[in-house]
């Protein structure tokens, strides 16, 4: 070879080497893209639940013996339909003399109907349908018994559906003012002879008042009007129970002291009402406010003699033009 080249043999190339191929990475495979989840439904709500019961004035009332009161209950379904409901009623006796309190007649007016029931049962179940968003009344009337004691308690229970609804009402025994009245000038004569019957009979009368300012009344507070009316029984001079009760209003001004002299004038002719002189007339000679005594003078006396008095212990019989004195 004359020119010192090997053509067998492995020649250089010319250009620029031929870089080696890349690693094919190695293929992961796609992540599916989960479904979008479908919340839970929540529970639909017991129409126990949805159910109110609430009183439609006081739950609690007070009460004298005899009388009548009609208590209400309002119940509500937030019910989107008509539910049927089956409301329980349930009365209840208390009395601060166990084995003694009287039972308390209690009526109701059952829904849908039109005329009084009583509930004899002392526990009753009744089914109604009750609309949605609409109150249904519930109405109960509660007589106290004539034989009532002071404190005594009666309870209508009331529960709507498994009792997710409850209300309770109650009237509970409380003593009156009752007026008796008397000829006039006896009245501490007849409330003397009550307060001793009184006091043999315990839990009929708590209190007597005579007001020296209104004649022919005697006020008692008691249970019952039948109680007294019975203790009145016998006692002379006594003309019975004036109808209806009397508050204590119309009572408080009767007990507000007040000047025993007032509205006594010098010259007026008043009866001595107590005393030694209990029963006679004098006239009136001079008035002292602030020891609250006056001194008259005997009229059928020989000798006129002045005497001095309390102020409550006379009557007016006849004002005269004199002045009020000092």
């Amino acid at each position: 070879m004359a020119d010192g080249t090997n053509d067998e043999g492995i020649g250089l190339l010319s250009g620029a080497p031929t870089p080696p191929p890349k690693p094919t990475a190695a293929a992961v495979p796609a992540t599916p893209t989960p479904a979008a989840a479908t919340p839970p439904t929540p529970p639909k709500p017991s129409v126990d639940a949805l159910l109110s019961l609430k009183a439609a004035d006081d739950p609690t009332r007070e009460v004298t013996a005899g009388t009548v009161t009609t208590l209400s209950a309002v119940l509500t379904s937030r019910a989107a339909e008509t539910a049927p409901v089956e409301l329980t009623i349930e009365v209840g006796y208390t009395s601060t003399y166990p084995g003694e309190g009287a039972e308390w007649p209690v009526r109701w007016l059952p829904p849908g109907k039109k005329t009084m029931a009583e509930l004899f049962p002392r526990k009753e179940k009744h089914p109604v349908s009750l609309p949605p968003n609409t109150g249904m009344p519930l109405t109960f009337e509660i007589t106290a018994p004539v034989g009532v004691r002071y404190g005594d308690r009666v309870e209508v229970r009331i529960a709507a559906g498994g009792g997710g609804a409850k209300l309770t009402l109650a009237c509970v025994a409380r003593q009156a003012v009752l007026a008796i009245k008397t000829s006039r000038g006896y009245e501490r004569e007849v409330a003397d002879t009550l307060l001793a019957r009184a006091e043999e009979k315990a839990d009929v009368v708590f209190a007597l008042l005579v007001p020296s300012s209104l004649r022919g009344y005697v006020f008692a507070e008691g249970m019952s009007f039948e109680g007294v009316r019975e203790m009145l029984k016998g006692i002379r001079k006594a003309r019975g129970l004036v109808e209806g009760e009397t508050t204590l209003k119309e009572v408080e001004p009767l007990l507000v002291p007040k000047i025993t002299v007032e509205g006594f004038v010098e010259g007026a002719i008043v009866e001595l009402i107590s005393g030694p002189f209990k029963g006679e007339k004098a006239r009136v000679k001079k008035i002292d406010q602030a020891k609250e005594e006056i001194t008259v003078e005997l009229i059928e006396a020989v000798v006129p003699i002045p005497v001095t008095v309390r102020g409550d212990h006379v009557r007016m019989l006849e004002k005269g033009g004199g002045k009020s004195g000092s």
